[in-house]
């Protein structure tokens, strides 16, 4: 299952009511936040102010063909924990497709109401044999969207055929290391970003030659960070975001501020969300995946990606 979000104007997407959370997932996802407060048919109603478009709207035409960028994400979550975030980056003039996929996806719930829950994914082997169907699965993806009828299916009104040939792709914990490992094997996707994750597989000895960014949670060690660095041929950053926790790159620090529960989180929700406020977090991760993704897929230059921002000191430039 995917979600597409194209470029409207600001007006258009605030306040934004997430529309994929069906009854199924939003039940299943009630549930399983429950320990940490949240309260029954709070997805299925939950409405988030986002896409505080930092571009011209005049320029977001419905019709134009943005650039487009895939969104893979982690081990036993759903694609509707990102909605705020590609939303965002989709004001902002590109076209975002975030990915389920399924029997790694906590739930996946298909128009006819049939789901698809996650199966156990623990040891090595079975974390690298769903990586190769996670790349898989978004190859799949570009080849049905290089379909003109399928485009003007997912994007009503759009004129022409999006075009595939040259892509970013970003991911989220194991959705990090499907990025890398996409990039390696599929010359369309041409830039990428891991946010979080840890590297699995060949990418980590072959690297990559491509336009790559790395953003950790405050503390991060990870020794596939240190093993990949050197074999980053090309453009590359590594980032680290004070009080931030794993969790913190997806939707969830911005729900609980929407909820106004984070008073009484247990404190194993803030090892999983950190400290940052929800808010200024989504700010800081999404100013500096646009830049990024400005800078490689639509050559705008940018001072945040070369050193230390005034505007955000909660951001640090590290390398191993």
């Amino acid at each position: 299952m995917i979600s597409v979000f194209h470029p409207i104007s600001p007006a258009e997407c605030s306040p934004y009511l997430t529309p994929d959370f069906d009854p199924i997932t939003a039940a299943f996802e009630d549930a399983a936040l429950a320990p940490f407060g949240v309260q029954p048919g709070t997805f299925e109603l939950l409405e988030l102010q986002v896409c505080q478009s930092r571009a011209n709207p005049r320029h977001l035409s419905a019709t134009q063909n943005h650039p487009l960028i895939l969104f893979s994400t982690a081990l036993d979550a759903t694609r509707l924990f990102y909605n705020a975030i590609a939303q965002q980056l989709a004001s902002t003039g590109y076209t975002v497709v975030t990915v389920d996929h399924p029997y790694d996806a906590s739930i996946v719930t298909f128009p006819d109401n049939s789901t698809i829950l996650a199966v156990n994914i623990s040891t090595e082997a079975q974390i690298l044999l769903d990586l190769d169907t996670r790349v898989k699965d978004v190859s799949f993806v570009l080849d049905e969207l290089s379909k003109p009828s399928t485009a003007a299916k997912l994007i009503p009104g759009l004129s022409c055929a999006l075009d595939v040939s040259h892509v970013g792709i970003i991911g989220h914990s194991l959705g990090g290391a499907t990025a890398a490992t996409a990039m390696l094997r599929d010359p369309r996707f041409i830039a990428g970003i891991n946010l979080d994750g840890s590297f699995w597989g060949d990418v980590i000895e072959k690297g990559l030659d491509k336009p790559f960014l790395m953003f950790a949670h405050e503390g991060k060690i990870d020794s596939t960070w240190e093993a990949i660095w050197p074999n980053l041929k090309s453009w590359k950053r590594e980032l680290m975001l004070a009080g931030s926790q794993h969790n913190t790159f997806t939707d969830l620090p911005d729900i609980v501020d929407v909820l106004g529960i984070g008073g009484s989180l247990p404190p194993e929700a803030t090892d999983m969300l950190g400290t940052i406020d929800g808010a200024r977090g989504f700010k800081i991760i999404t100013t500096y995946v646009e830049a990024f993704f400005d800078l490689v897929l639509k050559g705008k230059e940018s001072a945040l990606l070369d050193k230390p921002s005034e505007d955000f000191p909660e951001v640090t430039f590290t390398s191993p």
